[in-house]
């Protein structure tokens, strides 16, 4: 009998060890969906017409949209109403980042297996995680480096990341409208494989990714690469 508890009591610690048995904390995926209303928190009117922001933190720096009919894991949500979680694009690339408010189907709530981590958080929260080449300082600046466009050569994407090492990605969820001639440049990806741009197009101002060739001639030498 003792040899027996103890055969016991091993398989037990050893299922602990190595995670045999334990389930991973459960949280809810929502459906996302379009016409979004901008966050009036962070002092933004008007609707996002293809999904909800994706931000490194509330009302922080645009990293993509979640394109409606797409999925996100909801971890946290801030007390404005932020989620903090993991966004599955269509086309299989996903990463950690947090959503604005109202951009989800809360009646198609699914329960799937926690994947984002409070270390993730915290680490998104400096923009040099994802960015750089910014158009200012922490804290400051909205696409404040006016450049041409060349709609004939660039095409704008909704989604350049693809998993949360935010170190590499690739464009993705092209937009259905022909770019204007101008944008507001905000910061580029740390691969320098493509720049954020605010645009007005389609009545609003739309956050978007082109490719970094298509603007990089213009951007002055002193673009600004403080953490936060």
């Amino acid at each position: 009998m003792v040899l027996l508890m103890r055969r016991l009591l091993g398989a037990a610690i050893a299922a602990v060890l190595l995670g045999v048995g334990v389930p991973a904390q459960a949280v809810n995926q929502y459906v996302t969906k379009g016409n979004v209303t901008k966050p009036a928190a962070c002092n933004n009117h008007g609707t996002i017409p293809a999904g909800g922001w994706l931000a490194n933190k509330s009302c922080g720096y645009v990293m993509g949209t979640a394109i409606a009919g797409t999925r996100f894991d909801v971890h946290t949500t801030t007390p404005n109403n932020f989620h903090f979680g993991r966004w599955r694009a269509g086309d299989g690339s996903n990463f950690c980042a947090f959503l604005v408010p109202a951009a989800l189907d809360l009646s198609s709530s699914t329960p799937v297996a926690a994947s984002c981590s409070a270390d993730t958080s915290e680490r998104l929260s400096h923009r040099r995680s994802f960015g750089r080449d910014f158009d200012a300082a922490p804290h400051t600046g909205n696409g404040a480096i006016i450049v041409r466009i060349n709609p004939s050569a660039c095409t704008g994407y909704y989604n350049y990341f693809t998993d949360s090492t935010y170190s590499t990605g690739r464009l993705h969820d092209p937009v259905n409208f022909p770019l204007p001639t101008t944008g507001g440049y905000r910061y580029s990806t740390n691969d320098l494989g493509a720049s954020m741009i605010r645009v007005d197009a389609l009545g609003e101002t739309i956050w978007l990714f082109v490719a970094r060739s298509c603007i990089a001639s213009q951007l002055p030498a002193n673009l600004n690469n403080q953490n936060d």
